[in-house]
């Protein structure tokens, strides 16, 4: 018998999603198992499976198709079957969801308003004057002059407006607003140009008189010159502008990151970390152990992760129960894709070895930028690192991943003056700035924090203790 194929819900932030690669065709027998159609979430791409044996009867929607969840996609059902019926059925559901989705359906009292073509006009004065209840002393007002006895307006002055400053008579070349160009245009042999455009003519030896304004009141201004300058008066080829699709996972971030930037409260604390030990570091582990691919983020997010074991109370999210503080360190590391920016989490970071954390953290990237994450990959993190160094950016704040209450903002890497013990030397040094939820981190515990983090980060023979 035949049955409707619905969008399935494949993550549990999913409201919408984009239908992005049909499998089966139209008439295609498939058994258990098979895969009808890719389907991008908010955060990946993911294959929908059947689990039972049939035929695809029918596909309602098109390839790139954004439907809500649970909207119908497909009827499936026995080869031969008749569900002309059902298909019909399920268009119409679809539709009403789409709209639903899209906002459609304005109160009527909104559409009565537009059914007539517009609103009423407002009375003229001269009704509303004549209106049971108007003013007497209105009535006794003369009549008013009708058109044909009414003076014409009076012809603009054929000459330009003279303009003054505290009894100081202004430039000629001032540019005068719009009413006095029309004013002054009457003059004849002016040209009416702008001063800027009268010095680029200048400049450029071009003649003001063969130059069709554009400006107001057909006023001269600079592109009109800049045009006329090129070879054969050719007009500039300006692209036309381009949008861009929002996709799901683009939507989703865009909203968790307002509500996050709007609904908690936030503050920041910027540090700067003595790296000269850290450099020291790697510099011996890729000497001595050339195999091992170690990054400075790598040895950042196990810097992170010791000092959150050593430091719960930034290990925390707010709940409206109360303050919760994780027993697990499960740090995000923020990877950024075309569609925006995720946050894969390497779990239990502050029991792994740094050729762990390094090798899971190219893995949960590179599936990232494949759109391969699963939820799993991405979801339940209790502090994240967004680093920026490897772009050259000194120093910048992030965006709180709720329901973490810590990011922390990691700059470049540099090597810059600095005073020890009241000499000038050079040392390397690195910026970081944490942004904090307040209602869980506060200023001391967020100073606490950073001060264990520094131990971590300017002695890393501490990060194997």
């Amino acid at each position: 018998m035949a049955e409707i194929y619905r969008l399935p819900a494949v993550s549990p932030t999913m409201e919408l999603g984009t239908l992005v690669a049909w499998r089966l065709e139209e008439g295609d027998a498939f058994s258990s198992g098979a895969v009808i159609a890719e389907i991008g979430t908010d955060k990946a791409t993911v294959e929908a499976e059947l689990y039972e044996d049939g035929v695809l009867l029918a596909r309602l929607v098109a390839e790139d198709d954004e439907v809500p969840v649970n909207a119908p996609i497909a009827v499936l059902g026995a080869a031969g079957e008749d569900a002309g019926e059902l298909i019909a059925t399920a268009r119409a559901e679809l539709d009403a969801m789409r709209k639903k989705a899209a906002g459609d359906g304005a109160p009527a009292a909104a559409e009565a308003a537009t059914d007539d073509g517009g609103a009423e006009p407002e009375p003229s004065p001269a009704a509303a004057a004549s209106a049971p209840g108007a003013d007497e002393a209105k009535t006794s007002e003369a009549p008013t002059t009708s058109s044909a006895s009414r003076p014409s307006d009076p012809p603009p002055p054929q000459a330009s407006v003279t303009r003054t400053w505290h009894d100081q008579a202004l430039p000629p070349l001032f540019l005068d607003p719009p009413g006095d160009v029309r004013a002054a245009s009457g003059r004849p042999g002016r040209v009416l140009a702008s001063p800027l455009a009268r010095a680029i003519a200048r400049d450029k030896g071009i003649d003001l008189r063969g130059i069709d304004g554009t400006g107001p009141g057909g006023r001269i201004v600079r592109a009109d010159v800049e045009r006329q300058g090129r070879p054969g008066g050719a007009a500039v080829t300006v692209p036309d502008d381009t949008v861009v699709k929002l996709t799901p996972m683009r939507k989703t971030i865009a909203r968790r990151l307002l509500a996050s930037h709007t609904d908690i409260p936030t503050f920041f604390l910027t540090v700067t970390f003595d790296m000269d030990g850290m450099v020291a570091f790697r510099d011996g582990l890729k000497v001595h152990q050339p195999d091992l691919k170690v990054s400075y983020n790598d040895l950042m997010v196990k810097a992170v992760a010791k000092a959150l074991r050593a430091y719960p109370a930034a290990n925390a999210s707010w709940t409206d129960k109360g303050i919760v503080r994780h027993g697990r360190v499960d740090v995000g590391v923020a990877v950024a894709v075309d569609e925006g920016l995720l946050t894969p989490v390497i779990r239990n970071a502050d029991q792994l070895d740094l050729a762990t954390i390094g090798s899971t953290t190219r893995a949960l990237a590179a599936k990232a930028r494949d759109g391969k994450l699963m939820p799993e990959d991405y979801q339940g993190g209790t502090f994240t690192i967004s680093n920026l160094g490897m772009m050259d950016i000194e120093h910048f704040t992030a965006i709180l991943n709720p329901p973490e209450a810590g990011i922390l903002a990691v700059g470049a890497l540099a090597q810059v003056p600095v005073v020890s013990h009241g000499q000038l030397g050079i040392g390397w040094r690195m910026k970081a700035t944490m942004t904090c939820d307040h209602r869980v981190i506060d200023g001391a515990v967020g100073a606490g924090f950073l001060a264990v983090l520094r131990r971590y980060v300017e002695v890393p023979a501490l990060l194997f203790v």
